[in-house]
C-alpha cells in the first residue's frame, strides 16, 4: 500500500440537506418507528430536494474541506467521490465536482457501498 503513514487528512467538510424524514414520517408508510430506533438507533436523516444531486452535496463538503485545509481547487491533485448514489452512469460524478471546482486534477467515483469510504482513503493513498 506504500507509505499510509506518510498520509494524512488536512481539511474535512460535510454537507446536510434541509429536508429532515423522521421515523415517525416513516410510520405513514407502515414502519414502526421504536423497531427502526432499537435495531438502528436512527431516529431522523435527510433527504436532498428533488433538483439536489450528489455532486451539489460533494461541492459544499469540498468547499468547506478546502477551506479548512486551506487550498485552493488548482492544489487538489486527486479527487475520489465515493458513491452507490452518481449523478449519472457517465459521467463520473468525481468529474462533475471537478468541472465545478476548477480542479484540473484526476477525478475518478468509487462505489463499494458502506465500504465506499475506506476504499477511497486507501486508493488516494496509493497515489501518494
Amino acid at each position: 500500500m506504500g507509505n499510509a503513514l506518510g498520509v494524512r487528512v488536512l481539511g474535512t467538510g460535510s454537507y446536510l440537506p434541509e429536508q429532515i424524514v423522521t421515523n415517525e414520517d416513516l410510520a405513514a408508510l407502515g414502519c414502526d418507528s421504536e423497531w427502526i430506533v432499537r435495531r438502528t438507533g436512527i431516529q431522523q436523516r435527510r433527504k436532498g430536494a428533488a433538483n439536489e444531486a450528489t455532486s451539489d452535496m460533494a461541492y459544499q463538503a469540498s468547499l468547506a474541506a478546502m477551506a479548512q485545509a486551506g487550498i485552493t481547487a488548482e492544489q487538489i491533485d486527486l479527487i475520489i467521490v465515493a458513491t452507490m448514489t452518481p449523478d449519472y452512469p457517465t459521467p463520473s460524478t468525481a468529474c462533475e465536482l471537478q468541472r465545478r471546482l476548477g480542479a484540473v486534477a484526476p477525478a475518478m467515483d468509487i462505489n463499494a457501498a458502506c465500504a465506499g469510504f475506506m476504499y477511497a482513503c486507501v486508493t488516494a493513498a496509493q497515489f501518494i
